[in-house]
């Protein structure tokens, strides 16, 4: 069976099932919370699993394929909204116009198989299971899974905004910050980008890649990572990864603010930068790609975590170095 071709009139049933409950069936923040804790548990249970050994898994365990596919599917669909956001700042205009954009998704969405089996999910800990198992079952094209994963979480997304719900994604209640913001709480303008930038680079932190190689995950926890960025932000070194993230240079960032990190002692020297780069890229990887290719990705970020030492970071190098050193003395 494929979830990729399906007739026009199961499709119309399926779409006008999925339009009329979508604001039930689409808010799925507690299977987010669910995945979230999942993969949490993989990698905690295990310290001395091979970090090699969990992407092979992924390959074989749907559950765990699952989890990760639908919470790396995430950014694009913060870029989508934060940009409609921005193209209405007016609450009213803004839903009527993502009702609009979510019953054309919804429609791409019913055009799927596997959007039959949607209204299965329950905030339980085990239709998703069912679920994962059966999609996992098909075996489609790396093309149709990745649309099924981007769809799910852009209608995700675009349901929170309706109901005028906060996401992990988008919102931080922690800081008071949301993408929606245009200034300061001293009502200073913020510099172009920070909005969008603060908000990936919040989400980058805190992928597994982070806890795999900190030294102490205890003292570089979440909140940690969170007023990192938002200081950095606000810094004049921070001025350049937005302009980065914000361009073509996103991954050289990256790669940048990993490099001082691991400056600063919140990873270990003794690991090699291309360890971590190859983690990190492992799951994005295109199935289709040779292993000489994989291996020059990799040794591409690997590079640019090694750029930390550049003059063109220097600033970002000084500033984050100051910056956890003063945290770690006032612990």
């Amino acid at each position: 069976m494929s979830f990729s071709n399906i007739n026009t009139l199961s499709s119309q049933r399926s779409y006008e099932r999925l339009q009329m409950e979508a604001d039930r069936l689409f808010d799925i923040g507690w299977l987010i919370r669910r995945l979230t804790w999942e993969i949490h548990e993989r990698f905690t249970s295990d310290e001395q699993r091979p970090w090699q050994q969990f992407f092979r898994d992924l390959r074989s365990d749907h559950e765990l394929w699952f989890a990760w596919e639908m919470l790396h599917a995430h950014t694009q669909s913060l870029r989508k909204i934060i940009d409609w956001q921005q193209l209405f700042p007016d609450r009213n205009q803004l839903v009527s116009q993502l009702q609009e954009e979510r019953e054309q998704q919804i429609r791409e969405f019913s055009r799927l198989m596997i959007s039959k089996r949607w209204d299965t999910l329950k905030d339980d800990d085990t239709s998703w299971r069912k679920f994962a198992k059966v999609m996992f079952s098909l075996k489609e094209s790396t093309q149709t899974t990745e649309q099924f994963f981007e769809l799910t979480d852009y209608i995700y997304m675009l349901t929170l905004v309706i109901l005028g719900k906060e996401s992990p994604y988008f919102t931080d209640a922690a800081d008071g910050c949301s993408p929606s913001a245009d200034s300061s709480d001293t009502g200073e303008a913020l510099y172009p980008g920070t909005i969008e930038v603060r908000a990936e680079l919040k989400l980058f932190l805190k992928e597994p890649w982070f806890d795999k190689f900190c030294v102490d995950k205890k003292r570089y926890h979440k909140e940690w990572r969170d007023a990192f960025v938002n200081d950095m932000l606000e810094s004049e070194a921070g001025r350049k990864v937005i302009d980065d993230c914000m361009s073509t240079r996103n991954q050289k960032a990256k790669g940048a603010i990993i490099g001082c990190l691991k400056k600063a002692g919140v990873f270990s020297e003794k690991t090699s930068n291309l360890s971590i780069a190859a983690f990190i890229l492992q799951g994005q990887h295109d199935t289709n790609l040779t292993d000489k290719e994989i291996m020059k990705k990799n040794k591409t970020l690997s590079s640019y975590i090694g750029n930390y030492a550049k003059p063109e970071y220097s600033s970002l190098r000084y500033w984050v170095l100051e910056w956890v050193a003063k945290k770690q003395a006032e612990e």
